[in-house]
């Protein structure tokens, strides 16, 4: 069985990206791979054989991500259904959906040449929404989308309903509606539970929520969530995974499900979800 071709794809605003890259690119041809290079990643390397990320992906059996878990959301969120499975090498700070550490690079490019891996399915969240311009959008997130106020200081008012039953009217900054990997993204830093990326659910975590009783809330992943900004406001946001920040029209509903597709994470056999949440939350036990 020949060797799989790799897609590279980096993030040239991390410190020693263009040697990263070499590193892997050289790492990988020497073991027999075909190596290919995202546009903008050729770019910063001198190279003029750079492919646009979808042409990439097509071509390419596995996708190498030089970068943090930005990058790794971003590249996931541009493909949408057309991702292929990702490894990453972490370059930035915490790294919760990357396979290996710069140092790792060697059994990271053997793990990946021989198989030995395992594949992780990461759910997404899709959000069907109209911005204020009349533009009909659908936007796919593997962490989190965020329903927020924009630049003005007033509370919003979010109504939100479940399978089309109401559920709440959330007043304060915004509500974060994430998966179980983005359980430990946004939805964590604003008092949300830590969820285990195998579960089938979705959480909605209100932000800076003006009544003390607004908690998270936790449901099945199969239902239709809708969102309905109340109040008349200037403008409330839609993000999706730290993109484009979206002004939502006027008295239009978002509406967020489960998307079809999922983002298949590489994984080294014996990383498990605890693991590396002890590690990146570095936790050691009671220290009493």
């Amino acid at each position: 069985m020949g060797h799989p071709v790799i897609g590279i794809v980096a993030n040239p605003t991390k410190q020693d990206a263009a040697h990263h890259v070499r590193h892997l690119q050289q790492a990988f041809a020497e073991a027999g791979a075909t190596v290919l290079l995202e546009e903008a990643t050729a770019a910063f390397v001198q190279s003029n054989h750079g492919l646009p990320l979808t042409e990439l992906a097509a071509r390419s059996e596995v996708l190498v991500v030089l970068g943090g878990d930005g990058t790794i959301l971003r590249t996931a969120r541009l493909l949408g259904p057309a991702v292929k499975p990702l490894a990453a090498v972490n370059t930035g700070r915490l790294g919760f959906l990357t396979t290996a550490t710069e140092a790792e690079i060697g059994r990271f490019v053997s793990a990946i040449l021989t198989n030995d891996y395992r594949l992780s399915q990461r759910s997404v969240v899709e959000a069907h929404f109209t911005t204020v311009d009349g533009q009909e959008c659908i936007e796919g997130g593997m962490n989190e989308v965020t329903v927020t106020r924009g630049t003005f200081s007033r509370l919003i008012h979010l109504e939100v309903r479940v399978n089309h039953e109401f559920l709440n009217r959330y007043c304060g900054d915004g509500l974060i509606v994430a998966t179980p990997t983005g359980s430990t993204a946004y939805s964590l830093s604003a008092g949300g539970p830590i969820i285990n990326p195998a579960a089938n659910v979705f959480c909605l975590t209100p932000i800076c929520p003006h009544a003390l009783s607004n908690r998270s809330f936790v449901v099945n992943d199969n239902v239709s969530l809708e969102i309905q900004p109340k109040e008349p406001v200037e403008d409330v946001l839609l993000n999706v995974d730290g993109g484009t920040a979206w002004t939502l029209a006027k008295d239009q509903p978002v509406l967020l499900r489960k998307a079809a597709w999922q983002v298949p994470l590489i994984a080294f056999r014996d990383t498990s979800f605890y693991s590396v949440l002890r590690d990146k939350l570095q936790w050691s036990g009671s220290n009493l």
